[in-house]
């Protein structure tokens, strides 16, 4: 599909907040794509190129200034690369990791991390895998504004394993740590966490993550929400029926001693429901002035 016809697709249904409501918010975004070739999507109506289409056309038309990923293949990759170069850039991040027998391997990464690359530089990454699962990962960036030297924000993306239980808590505590030791060592540098965290807001996993943080999931601190914003709309490709059987999956979790958060939006109609089994959400936050 034309990206301009997915534009004017998506102007069409009215999707409020396409412009951030001051020009000094940070929009975040996250975006389960969906695996290119994975086993239960050979039946759905477009192949990956198609989804891809609409998937980097939407990034285009929300414009957030960073994007977490998760379920990205190489092919959808390069595709996306085809796509939305002229704004956006993938983290360069080695994916090489070291076994405890002194071995090297590389993973892929399936959770690479986006920014606009006309308003940011990257200064510092990571990217770890979970016991040595390359689908289960986190990565995150430390960005300087261009414009704005001083300004730096950190974003980790992530996706942890499906099954919410004691297999999902050895990622859950990588992750703990890593944030702990990112706020002690830059305390003032507001941090996102975007992610397919593959369980709610009030399931004990996800407190343990965030334990001790003064952090929380976007969606609960968000001034302005859609009604519903806190259900889920996932693995049912191409339905935009709103599932009740639990709370949110994604989540973009933030650093709320540091940021007001304005707006939390999930995005779906037709068309965006046939490009992933999950919907995309974005915030847009505030840095507070600090005191």
């Amino acid at each position: 599909m034309k990206r301009e016809d997915i534009f004017q697709y998506l102007k069409e249904q009215g999707h409020d907040h396409v412009e951030k409501a001051d020009d000094s918010y940070i929009r975040v975004m996250t975006s389960n794509v969906l695996f290119s070739h994975a086993q239960n999507s050979v039946d759905f109506e477009l192949d990956y190129k198609e989804r891809t289409d609409i998937l980097s056309a939407m990034y285009l038309y929300f414009q957030p200034d960073f994007i977490g990923l998760q379920e990205v293949t190489d092919d959808m990759q390069k595709a996306f690369v085809e796509r939305f170069s002229d704004v956006y850039a993938f983290v360069d991040t080695p994916t090489g990791e070291k076994l405890k027998r002194g071995e090297w391997v590389t993973y892929r990464n399936y959770t690479p991390l986006v920014y606009n690359k006309n308003l940011y530089d990257v200064v510092d990454s990571r990217f770890h895998v979970f016991h040595e699962q390359s689908c289960w990962s986190y990565h995150w960036a430390m960005y300087q504004s261009k414009t704005d030297p001083a300004r730096r924000v950190i974003h980790m993306n992530l996706h942890y394993f499906y099954e919410v239980n004691e297999k999902q808590l050895p990622g859950i505590i990588d992750v703990h740590n890593e944030l702990v030791h990112l706020r002690r060592h830059y305390p003032r540098i507001p941090i996102f966490v975007t992610g397919d965290y593959n369980c709610h807001c009030e399931h004990p996993n996800f407190k343990v993550m965030l334990d001790g943080l003064n952090m929380q999931t976007g969606m609960l601190l968000a001034e302005d929400i859609e009604p519903n914003g806190t259900d889920y709309w996932c693995h049912l490709i191409g339905s935009t029926e709103l599932q009740k059987c639990g709370t949110a999956i994604d989540h973009i979790s933030v650093t709320e001693d540091l940021v007001n958060v304005k707006v939390h939006r999930v995005l779906y109609n037709e068309l965006l429901c046939k490009s992933s089994d999950h919907c995309s959400r974005f915030l847009d936050v505030e840095i507070k002035t600090p005191n």
